[in-house]
């Protein structure tokens, strides 16, 4: 089973696998996740059943897949991705490329660079198709996007499909009280927030309009 395919899962059928599954091959296939979808897995599980799986997963995963259950359920810090791409504004287009293609830390899903400064705090994004249309001379401080959108990593996971709805987002930087980048969110990790938030106004409207029925 590809260990995407174990994020995707309804929840009773997740459980029933998680119950069927070994742990050392369960925990080698969440491992492989990305960090959310890692917690998001852990999550539903009591306590002892998650002790004896994160026993098998591969100590870095481990670490930070930790870190994330220490978030709120419903906060930025859960959601979040901890693989992203930061680079400093005076790298050129083809130092970025040369820097994806060897690193072994590069997202399997991303839509843009984040640019940080000495101190590691986003200070710009580029999109990936602008990076890939700009010859490999051009300096990042030149394309760049400036004051980029930043999402702390405390915030509600509504408030920041709020900010994903309203900047026509992809992705974010996620930051620290110190706003220092620590991870990433993109819009396949809102999206469902977004979908359940679109369900409730529905169902607002719906009662809105019912009662405005009965009221005649």
């Amino acid at each position: 089973m590809p260990a995407e395919t174990l994020a995707s899962l309804d929840e009773q059928v997740l459980k029933d696998i998680i119950e069927n599954y070994k742990p050392s091959i369960l925990g080698d296939l969440i491992g492989q996740l990305d960090t959310d979808d890692a917690a998001y897995i852990l999550e539903n599980l009591d306590l002892a059943k998650r002790d004896d799986l994160m026993r098998q997963i591969p100590q870095d995963a481990r670490d930070l897949i930790i870190q994330a259950l220490e978030f709120p359920e419903m906060s930025a810090g859960r959601l979040m991705q901890r693989d992203y791409v930061a680079v400093p504004r005076y790298w050129n287009v083809g130092q970025v490329i040369d820097y994806l293609r060897g690193s072994v830390k590069v997202p399997d899903q991303f839509y843009s660079i984040f640019i940080v400064d000495p101190r590691h705090v986003p200070v710009g994004t580029i999109p990936l198709h602008k990076l890939m249309r700009s010859e490999r001379k051009v300096v990042l401080s030149d394309i760049m996007t400036t004051e980029p959108v930043v999402v702390p990593v405390a915030m509600d996971q509504e408030d920041m499909a709020f900010l994903f709805k309203q900047y026509d987002l992809t992705s974010a930087p996620v930051v620290n009280s110190q706003d220092r980048l620590i991870g990433m969110v993109t819009v396949d990790d809102v999206v469902e927030v977004i979908q359940e938030e679109a369900e409730e106004d529905m169902l607002k409207l719906a009662g809105v309009s019912g009662a405005d029925v009965k009221s005649y």
